[in-house]
């Protein structure tokens, strides 16, 4: 039995885009091109080290199996882990910031690849938003009574 649809959508997204990143290690720079950030890349590879595109590539994708992980348990699919009330509600947060922010660079003009990113991030927040509400509001019930 699903615990938490919304939740569950959110962690498959977050574990698609985890995969996702990792699978683009094996083609980082055209990657970074398609995205229109190799120029950036390419200085961070020449200051810190060919390797730190690909390392900071892991740890993006790492954030978005945590971010998976933390909706599982919130479903109670997985155990239950430490801050889950407040790790759901703060990866709520980032998305839909990360959405904000993106808007906000959107202004002047856009392209199709910055529009879907934005969305998906708005759309990642407001099911772990909703979901967040609609599992932690039961719990907060059950105290009560």
């Amino acid at each position: 039995m699903i615990k938490n649809k919304m939740l569950l959508i959110g962690a498959t997204i977050n574990f698609l885009l985890f995969i996702g990143h990792l699978l683009c290690l094996a083609c980082l720079n055209t990657m970074f091109e398609i995205y229109g950030i190799a120029d950036l890349m390419n200085h961070y590879a020449d200051t810190y080290g060919k390797s730190f595109p690909y390392i900071l590539t892991v740890i993006i994708a790492l954030c978005f199996l945590a971010c998976a992980i933390y909706a599982l348990s919130a479903c109670k699919i997985i155990r239950r882990l430490p801050l889950i009330r407040l790790g759901i509600f703060l990866i709520a947060g980032v998305f839909i910031l990360r959405a904000f922010w993106g808007i906000s660079m959107m202004m002047n003009g856009f392209t199709y690849l910055e529009l879907s990113s934005t969305s998906a991030s708005m759309i990642i927040g407001l099911l772990y938003m909703v979901g967040g509400i609609k599992v932690f509001g039961k719990y907060k019930n059950k105290k009560r009574s």
